[in-house]
């Protein structure tokens, strides 16, 4: 999100942070020989839905949010991360993984991670303040919010950067663990506080490429396999169903020239829905595109589109009622003081449902974040 002006250098020192903290690529201080961070990103959420149409959306809510992100590091070769996420609907840990690197440009981690198969949820992960929007595109949504794609992974991963003398950079990440079950109307990830049995494999790599590593532009391919394990008896839309095997791939893109910003991403998904007495092949794509305009040193403009291919008629996603089939969305940021910032949104949705029929509404937000250090 780049900034000018005023706000420029703050909001790039912390971005710096959040990478370093998140991804553990960043080389720390020369000479250190351990180090501590920890950043609060907090964020209060008000909704509305001011359409007749569907009664049965929550008309109003006020939703706080808390996540801390925890990192050490000892000789810039061991790390150790830890991010826990309080709302009012919710209290997880999010992630606890511990990483080794093995050469100047190789991370290995281990733990439980956010997956590589998104971009969204890579370049955010659950830092509210340095996403734009208040709102995640729907293909990029976690499990328990009706997300179609897992987002949290429990096993080995491998990061490995290729830079050059032009300043340009590829980099490469796949990972392994044990993917989510199925369970009522969404994702269960695998929970390290309360581990249980059923958890399959999962497989996911990304391929990305940046013209120029100190900037923010960048674009690359996804890929995700995952053998996602249904407890049948916990919703009666799950009948007979033993499990899904669900193959994605798709592309990304993030660019910036000038006071514009684009990044979108489309995801194709091909999901085998496993019966006790046979399967069903259920294929559609899913996609955003956000476009950005910054009026001035501390206010942006926004909009954003979520659509699909197919979607409209995919089995795997009744099984996910409160997914947003399509949202076409405007906003305005404004960044006040430093690392906090006022964001409203104005958007009509259609939420899947459990039919051909979809759910729609149209619905304002309001939203402050902000970051502590």
């Amino acid at each position: 999100m780049p900034r000018k002006g005023l706000f420029a250098l703050p909001v790039r020192m912390l971005a710096a942070t959040a990478c370093a903290v998140c991804v553990g690529v960043a080389p720390g201080p020369a000479g250190a020989e351990s180090q501590h961070d920890l950043l609060a990103f907090t964020s209060v959420d008000t909704f509305y839905n001011f359409s007749v149409s569907n009664p049965e959306v929550d008309d109003s809510f006020v939703r706080p949010a808390l996540d801390l992100l925890y990192s050490y590091s000892k000789d810039d070769r061991f790390r150790v991360l830890g991010e826990y996420l309080w709302s009012s609907h919710e209290s997880e840990l999010e992630r606890m993984q511990v990483g080794w690197r093995t050469g100047n440009d190789t991370m290995v981690w281990l733990g439980r991670f956010h997956t590589n198969a998104k971009f969204w949820t890579s370049e955010y992960h659950h830092g509210q303040f340095l996403q734009t929007s208040i709102t995640r595109p729907s293909v990029e949504e976690w499990e328990d919010e009706s997300g179609p794609i897992p987002s949290h992974v429990s096993g080995l991963a491998i990061e490995h950067e290729f830079r050059r003398k032009d300043l340009s950079g590829m980099q490469f990440s796949a990972s392994a663990g044990l993917a989510p079950r199925f369970v009522g109307e969404e994702l269960e990830p695998f929970d390290l506080l309360d581990p249980e049995s059923d958890h399959d494999l999962s497989l996911n790599f990304s391929l990305i490429y940046r013209p120029n590593v100190t900037s923010g532009n960048q674009f690359g391919a996804l890929f995700g396999w995952n053998d996602i394990d249904v407890d049948s008896a916990s919703s009666p839309n799950l009948a007979d169903l033993d499990s899904i095997d669900q193959l994605t791939y798709g592309v990304f893109a993030d660019w910036s020239w000038s006071n514009w910003r684009v990044l979108g991403s489309v995801i194709y998904l091909d999901n085998d829905l496993r019966y006790f007495d046979g399967h069903l092949r259920d294929k559609f794509a899913a996609g955003y595109v956000q476009l950005e305009y910054e009026l001035s040193d501390d206010w942006r403009l926004f909009g954003r589109s979520d659509n699909g291919i197919d979607e409209d008629d995919s089995i795997y996603l009744r099984l996910l009622p409160a997914f947003v089939a399509h949202r076409h969305m405007l906003g305005v940021r404004w960044d006040f003081a430093t690392f906090h910032s006022f964001t409203a949104e104005i958007a009509d949705t259609s939420a899947q449902g459990e039919d051909v029929t979809h759910d729609h509404f149209k619905e304002f937000r309001l939203q402050w974040s902000g970051v502590f250090q």
